[in-house]
């Protein structure tokens, strides 16, 4: 059932994104591809540099041990670098949205939704679709909860996690649902569970999904990661990471599908080549305590992590070339617990105290949304930004719009 479901929902997510790229390269603008095309550059050359190991890595990291079990195919590294390439040159002709939510828009925004979806328990996470703006709650009941964004009202509840979920993410290009708690389920957005991982030993704190949309990749504090095929239904690889002293508290995967940012409960950014299961480049993103979250911007240069001392932004371009001894482009202090850039990588929003938007590049504050009773534990945006939906432990969602 999963592979079928994979197979129809890919041929619909190739025709739309094929019309949608027409649409889009029509509105290219000769200054704005100039500046893409310089930025892209960069990001390519930092991206090589982590990749081809000229960074300083810890002679501890430059050799991983890997389990005896599967392996990535040699099929799937070609897929994905396949995919890779198409996304790098088919993002230096792709143009903003037009319908992008302006910065005055986003200084607008009031409360426009506030619902306490999982009852009585908390939510721990959030993600939002970008084609029909539902929200997807995971929460410290051990529920998955997908509502609507518009009025709250709770589409699907998928009930089998034994302990609180950590994360949850849907699959932008078919209708599914991915969860990580104890495991890692598959669910379709009707709420009928599809499939279950079992890999980890530890809670699983992070999960990212490909490019393609055909794979998934977990993190856990165990102090391993797993690389899942979807359309198999199957674990092709586990590896652990025998220095990362406290195990994984987050994980994403750069845009172009051949690097995989992880964060650890000591502190820790690894960065990894997919490709070679090397970690390239390791340096220490917190003064202390776990990375909560890793994002990478669409544009493939910048990343957000966040921690107790702050949220920090990071160029790629620098990382290359300052390996170990990573110095943040971009620090706002506070207690973050999550951070997430928009599709466009024009804005980037951050949950902590409160709900709050800087406009990238420039880190300008466009706008901070108060209201939560407690703290913000997870903040994602709607298409083209057009809304911000976030959840807290004071038990609600909210949508700001």
């Amino acid at each position: 059932l999963l592979p079928q479901q994979m197979r129809l929902d890919k041929v619909r997510a190739e025709l739309s994104h094929t019309l949608y790229q027409h649409d889009a390269a029509c509105r290219v603008i000769a200054k704005v591809l100039k500046e893409r095309d310089e930025a892209l550059k960069e990001r390519d050359e930092a991206i090589a540099a982590l990749k081809a190991g000229r960074v300083a890595v810890p002679a501890a990291a430059e050799s991983m041990e890997v389990d005896s079990g599967p392996t990535i195919s040699e099929a799937i590294k070609e897929r994905m670098t396949e995919k890779s390439a198409e996304l790098s040159k088919g993002r230096k002709k792709r143009a903003i949205s037009p319908n992008l939510a302006s910065e005055d828009t986003l200084k607008g925004f009031k409360e426009k939704l506030n619902k306490a979806v999982h009852k009585g328990s908390a939510p721990s996470c959030i993600d939002v679709h970008l084609e029909n703006n539902t929200i997807v709650t995971g929460g410290m009941d051990s529920k998955v909860i997908v509502s609507d964004s518009a009025t709250g009202k709770v589409v699907a509840t998928m009930s089998g996690h034994t302990k609180p979920v950590r994360r949850v993410l849907f699959h932008q290009a078919s209708d599914m649902v991915f969860s990580s708690s104890e495991v890692v389920k598959v669910w379709k957005t009707d709420g009928k569970e599809l499939c279950t991982f079992n890999n980890h030993k530890g809670e699983i704190n992070g999960i990212s999904l490909h490019a393609t949309g055909d794979y998934l990749v977990s993190a856990s504090a165990d102090k391993s990661w797993a690389f899942y095929d979807l359309t198999t239904a199957a674990c092709c690889q586990v590896v652990p990471d025998k220095d990362a002293a406290g195990g994984y508290s987050a994980a994403q995967l750069h845009p172009d599908g051949l690097i995989l940012g992880t964060g650890t409960i000591d502190s820790m950014v690894k960065v990894w080549d997919i490709k070679t299961i090397s970690n390239v480049v390791s340096f220490k993103a917190t003064s202390g305590g776990a990375v909560g979250s890793i994002s990478f911007s669409e544009n493939g240069y910048y990343m957000a992590t966040t921690g107790a001392d702050g949220l920090k932004v990071w160029d790629l371009r620098k990382l290359a070339k300052q390996g170990a001894d990573a110095q943040p482009a971009k620090v706002f202090e506070g207690n973050w617990k999550d951070a997430r850039f928009d599709y466009s990588g024009t804005y980037l929003v951050g949950a902590g105290s409160s709900v709050k938007v800087w406009l990238a590049k420039s880190w300008n504050d466009v706008v901070e949304l108060n209201g939560h009773g407690n703290d913000v534990v997870g903040a994602a945006f709607g298409k083209d930004a057009s809304f911000i939906a976030s959840c807290s432990s004071d038990k609600t969602v909210r949508m700001w719009a």
